[in-house]
């Protein structure tokens, strides 16, 4: 899976990944649901990616602790991001 794609959940719920962090091995995502209209809606889950027989599928992230930390590491990488974009922006 990789970031600004679109995965679909079983519920037929479409999610744009918008960051991949790295943490303890495991790959974990924050998305955005996607409404009816395919836009953005202000509905936003965390995934990890888990990979078995050579497919990969993604969990919701419901652990309070673990998403705080995963939350203050996709806030570090878009400070990053931020600070690396050219100044005529």
């Amino acid at each position: 899976m990789i970031v600004d794609s679109v995965i679909t959940l079983e519920n037929d719920v479409n999610c744009l990944l918008l960051e991949k962090v790295t943490y303890n091995n495991d790959n974990y995502f924050l998305s955005v649901v996607l409404n009816e209209e395919e836009e953005p809606s202000d509905e936003y889950v965390v995934f990890k990616e888990i990979n078995e027989d050579g497919q990969s599928f993604v969990e919701k992230v419901e652990n309070a602790a673990l998403l705080a930390e995963l939350i203050n590491l996709f806030t570090n990488n878009v400070a990053k991001l931020v600070q690396e974009l050219p100044e005529e922006l």
